[in-house]
C-alpha cells in the first residue's frame, strides 16, 4: 500500500483539499514531505480554485473523484468498478472492500502519515485523532480499526488503537475549541464562502495560493442503480450508510 500511495502523491504538487480538519492535516503532512501547496478546495459539490488553476493538473486530497482525468486520494466507500483514475488511490479499492462496515475507518491523514513515515508531534496526534472523529470511531468500530491498523503501522495509528484515557480526555478538550470539522459552510453565498476559505487557509499557515473563484455542481442522493447508470456523468460520489450514494453530477448550477 505504501508504494501505491507515494505514486499518487507524485502526480502533482498542487493540492485541492476537502475544506475540513482532515483536508488541512493531510495537506500539511504532504507539504512536509514534498513541498506541495494548496491551490483549491472541493466539498462534494463546490469546487474553488486559485487563479489559472485547472483541476486536471492537481491532486484532490481527502476527496474521491470519479473521473479518469481527476487524480485523488481519499477513503470513501466506492464501487469496485467506476471511473476513478488509475493514478488515484483509495484503500477500499486497493483491498477490494465491498462491505460498508469493513471500510477504511481512519481519516485520510493516517494514510499519508503511514506512507511517508512522518514524524508526528503531540499536536499532530491530537489533530489527527479529531479529524473525521477518528478516535471516537473506536467506540463503535474498534474491531475494524484494529484490522486496518495491521496494514499501516505508524505511531499515529497506535495512538488511536491504544485509545488511552489521556487521549480521550485530550480529544474531549480539543473538541471544545473546534466549532465543527469543516471550516466553511455550504449555506454561505459564494463571496462569503471564498472569503472564509482564504481566512482559514491563511490561519493554517500551510503554503497556499489565494482562492479566487468557485463552481457549484448539481448533487443528489441516489441508489446504486442510478450510480451505475450515470457513472460517466458523476464526477464524485460517496456511499451514505444504508445504501444511498451522495453524488455530484458534471452539471453546474447557479451559485451567488
Amino acid at each position: 500500500m505504501r508504494s501505491e500511495i507515494l505514486k499518487t502523491l507524485e502526480y502533482s504538487s498542487k493540492l485541492i483539499i476537502s475544506p475540513d480538519a482532515d483536508g488541512l492535516m493531510t495537506a500539511e503532512l504532504i507539504n512536509r514531505y514534498n513541498g506541495s501547496k494548496i491551490v483549491g478546495t472541493y466539498d462534494k459539490n463546490i469546487l474553488c480554485l486559485a487563479d489559472g488553476v485547472t483541476p486536471e493538473e492537481c491532486l484532490f486530497v481527502d476527496c474521491d473523484m470519479n473521473h479518469p482525468n481527476y487524480v485523488s486520494i481519499g477513503n470513501h466507500m466506492r464501487l469496485l468498478s467506476d471511473s476513478m483514475s488509475h493514478r488515484s488511490f483509495n484503500p477500499n479499492i486497493h483491498f477490494g472492500v465491498t462491505t460498508y462496515t469493513d471500510k477504511f475507518p481512519y481519516a485520510t491523514a493516517f494514510l499519508i502519515s503511514f506512507a511517508i513515515e512522518a514524524s508526528t508531534s503531540p499536536s499532530d496526534l491530537l489533530r489527527m485523532a479529531y479529524a473525521d472523529s477518528t478516535l471516537r470511531n473506536m467506540e463503535s468500530y474498534a474491531r475494524n480499526m484494529r484490522n486496518w491498523s495491521l496494514r499501516m503501522m505508524h505511531p499515529a495509528v497506535s495512538y488511536i488503537i491504544e485509545n488511552s484515557p489521556e487521549a480521550i480526555e485530550a480529544d474531549n478538550a480539543f473538541r471544545k475549541t473546534q466549532p465543527s470539522q469543516s471550516f466553511v459552510s455550504k449555506r454561505f453565498g459564494k463571496t462569503r464562502y471564498i472569503e472564509t476559505l482564504n481566512e482559514a487557509l491563511k490561519a493554517s499557515q500551510i503554503p497556499s495560493e489565494p482562492i479566487l473563484d468557485g463552481i457549484k455542481y448539481l448533487s443528489d442522493k441516489v441508489g446504486i442503480n442510478t450510480v451505475v447508470r450515470y457513472d460517466k456523468d458523476i464526477i464524485s460520489y460517496a456511499e451514505v450508510y444504508g445504501g444511498e450514494y451522495s453524488v455530484t453530477y458534471d452539471q453546474e448550477v447557479k451559485w451567488q
